[in-house]
């Protein structure tokens, strides 16, 4: 898949399409934020961030549920990027509000595949984000 062309995500794209940009957006991932993109069995998806003390060679682990759709493996695995590229923020890296970083993550995340050619459907993508949003919403109350 090339990087220069945009790639559009939607739940019309097909298996095959679906599997080769999530292999593209994981390989980006690792080389540009030197994170290791993993699959964990279940639904969940996280970001867990490597202490400096613990590892020179990645700075996180993306690990995304593999019982998951490939298209919400792909909405979970931008939303962690998210979570990697905040992680990093000089300003907010420290703001640790559930819901703040949550939303962030799916904004930095989106913004991040967008600017390397991997256009997720907003509907889908806003669908998602709303669920998880408002799951932890519940779990906050």
């Amino acid at each position: 898949m090339k990087n220069s062309s945009v790639v559009l995500l939607n739940s019309k794209s097909t298996l095959s399409e679906l599997e080769e940009a999530f292999e593209a957006i994981s390989q980006l991932a690792e080389e540009e934020l030197w994170v290791s993109v993993e699959f964990i069995h279940g639904f969940g998806s996280f970001w867990g961030e490597t202490p400096e003390e613990e590892s020179e060679e990645i700075t996180g682990v993306i690990d995304i549920g593999d019982d998951q759709e490939m298209l919400d493996k792909i909405m979970s695995l931008v939303h962690e990027i998210g979570h990697a590229i905040h992680s990093r923020d000089k300003h907010f890296k420290k703001v640790h509000r559930t819901m703040f970083s949550e939303s962030l993550a799916w904004f930095l995340g989106y913004k991040w595949a967008a600017k390397r050619g991997f256009v997720i459907d907003m509907t889908c993508y806003s669908e998602m984000m709303n669920r998880c949003l408002e799951m932890y919403e519940q779990e906050l109350k």
